[in-house]
């Protein structure tokens, strides 16, 4: 199959988080996920819309990607991204399947999102999806005793509110890709995408909250990461959101929590779904090396696998 280029607006959007106009949405989408979900590398199998439960009338579900191998292997729960109103499972097959060939029985959860689900629907599902993963996840061969948790932009927001508010419980290791940490700090980067900053128009908070933006380890985690696991925090130099991850690795080295700050070069927002780009093999090849540094099972060869 043909290589599909990367549409030029595609990565402008990427690189500045600027949306598409309204009319132009429905082709970028299809675009996008031609792009992103191409070439996705062999996988040991792919089990779709798995039930974990019923929230507020959303059936909350996981895809779960499991490796070529031996079982058990270790279990990463991943928040997809989306500025907690877009994105699922399905716009990060190829990403999911990138994970796994890195020896990570991977699931992808299909959280609550707003507008329909504000906040902490979102937190909420994290959290529970983390302890089903404990009970369940050695029936797809996976190892409870090895849990990861990790995600990208709003998804790294998720994974790094359930570490922080201690209730997500033991965690080998975070993956956490340009992400937003300090919502109140960042929300004017973003504001675009969750209806700006007005309390009665933005999306992911209910008004009230939008109003006190109170100290809420759900909304600002790396005000609340001194418990936090090993975490890999990953970014791209051209990420709008790169003062994020620094300033979460900064907020991590005070706290003496083991850490890597990883920052790609060339790379603009939402690298690891931009395939064709080097920046993807690179960040793949990052996240392998912080696995395999942390003796979690890295599949032989996993680094060339974004290419």
């Amino acid at each position: 199959m043909p290589e599909i280029p990367l549409p030029p607006e595609l990565l402008e959007f990427q690189r500045t988080l600027v949306p598409p106009a309204a009319g132009d949405a429905k082709e970028l989408l299809a675009s996008f996920d031609a792009y992103t979900n191409q070439g996705m590398p062999e996988v040991g199998g792919i089990e779709l819309k798995v039930p974990l439960r019923e929230a507020n009338g959303w059936q909350v579900t996981a895809d779960v990607y499991r490796p070529v191998g031996e079982p058990p292997f270790p279990t990463l729960v991943y928040l997809h991204g989306g500025a907690w109103v877009m994105g699922a499972p399905a716009t990060h097959r190829r990403l999911a399947a990138d994970l796994a060939t890195l020896g990570l029985l991977t699931l992808v959860v299909d959280y609550r999102r707003a507008p329909r689900h504000r906040f902490p629907a979102a937190v909420e599902d994290t959290l529970h999806a983390v302890a089903w993963a404990r009970s369940a996840a050695a029936r797809f061969g996976g190892d409870p005793d090895r849990l990861l948790l990790g995600g990208d932009s709003a998804g790294a927001n998720l994974a790094a509110a359930a570490l922080a508010t201690g209730a997500a419980g033991p965690v080998e290791a975070a993956l956490l890709c340009y992400g937003i940490y300090d919502v109140q700090r960042s929300l004017p980067v973003v504001e675009h995408l969750v209806g700006g900053r007005d309390p009665d128009t933005q999306l992911y908070l209910e008004p009230e909250d939008a109003r006190q933006l109170l100290d809420d380890p759900r909304l600002h985690p790396e005000r609340h990461c001194a418990g936090f696991p090993p975490s890999l925090v990953l970014v791209g130099d051209q990420d709008p959101l790169l003062g994020e991850s620094r300033s979460l690795a900064e907020r991590l080295a005070a706290a003496a929590v083991p850490h890597e700050l990883a920052v790609v070069a060339g790379a603009p927002h939402g690298f690891l779904q931009l395939p064709t780009l080097p920046a993807h093999a690179e960040g793949l090849s990052r996240i392998a090396r912080f696995l395999a540094a942390r003796g979690l099972a890295v599949a032989p060869g996993a680094p060339a696998a974004g290419g």
